[in-house]
């Protein structure tokens, strides 16, 4: 997408970084949490939102003890919802101003960030100023396309497909167009059968059919890949927890050493099948599914049925659910 202002208090709660600092004292502070402008004309009122695209100054107790991603999202959260109302007073305001889509663009990424984060309250106006980009003629075609493709990561299959479709059909870029067909390809799973079938490295035999009654996480990762030994321990907390109840977890590894993954399966006690091929990206199942970004996990309900294929967010949650069917 073009080179829009990005808000400055994403970046402090998602990545840390110290971009920049707002001025302190309770009028400051005030201003920031105010979800109107007060500006009364446009060039005023823009002004006014650069001042508030700034990082607020994190407790004292941070300088020491380093906040969680949590703690961050929930002292930035109030900071974040009156910038997006901002955004939106701005543009609702000043609809017929240059600047009005930049606006509503940057509304629309903080909603997105926001629901990514599990704030799910904030899915109807995520949806709500995404239909309106993409309707409103000021935004070019290569943005029309990107707001397409990130409505389509942050939303459920039934709403995704249909944006994904638009992406695949239309004059969007070759990649993109790639990369929405491949997603295409794996919901076209979606309650269906999933046939994977292999000797794991440890030498067992892994055959879904037989997994029929039980619930199962197919796991496509990496030991080359951060956000995946990132998600281990949530993966591996499920596991013992709801194992003995019938979950199980099949590894499908795109790594390229075979010595690495062993070493790694071995010193992280992950009791699960892992399939090897060390084909890397060419790995036999994640082209045979489309998988073109790892971590991936798709979950297998009891009756052998592909549920879900986006498992990370509430892992344990999904699982729990789907035992209890």
């Amino acid at each position: 997408m073009s080179n829009y202002r990005v808000g400055i208090i994403i970046a402090a709660a998602w990545m840390g970084l110290c971009l920049a600092t707002a001025a302190a004292g309770e009028n400051a502070d005030a201003d920031l949490l105010s979800p109107v402008l007060k500006a009364k004309d446009a060039d005023a009122a823009w002004a006014e939102l650069e001042r508030a695209n700034v990082l607020v100054p994190g407790p004292a107790a941070w300088s020491t003890t380093p906040p969680t991603a949590a703690e961050k999202l929930k002292f930035y959260l109030p900071y974040i919802v009156a910038l997006e109302d901002k955004e939106k007073d701005f543009y609702t305001r000043f609809s017929n101003d240059k600047r009005a889509s930049q606006a509503k663009i940057i509304e629309f990424r903080l909603s997105i960030r926001l629901v990514s984060s599990g704030q799910t309250n904030q899915q109807p106006r995520f949806e709500a100023v995404g239909k309106s980009l993409l309707n409103d003629p000021a935004i070019s075609e290569q943005d029309h396309f990107g707001i397409l493709w990130m409505a389509a990561q942050n939303s459920a299959p039934d709403k995704a497909k249909p944006l994904l479709q638009e992406i695949a059909r239309g004059a969007a870029p070759a990649q993109m167009k790639e990369a929405a067909a491949s997603q295409l390809k794996k919901m076209e799973t979606l309650g269906k059968p999933v046939e994977i079938q292999f000797t794991a490295v440890d030498g067992r035999a892994v055959d879904l059919t037989r997994l029929k009654g039980k619930v199962v996480l197919i796991d496509f990762w990496a030991t080359w890949c951060p956000p995946c030994v990132g998600e281990m321990p949530a993966v591996k907390q499920a596991y013992d927890e709801f194992h003995p109840k019938g979950f199980e977890i099949v590894g499908i590894s795109l790594d390229k050493d075979k010595d690495k993954l062993t070493q790694f399966v071995t010193t992280n006690r992950m009791e699960w099948p892992q399939y090897f091929d060390g084909q890397y990206w060419l790995n036999k199942y994640a082209r045979q599914f489309g998988i073109d970004g790892i971590p991936a996990m798709w979950l297998i309900d009891k009756k052998g049925l592909l549920r879900d294929i986006d498992a990370r967010q509430d892992l344990a949650g999904k699982v729990q659910k789907l035992l209890a069917e």
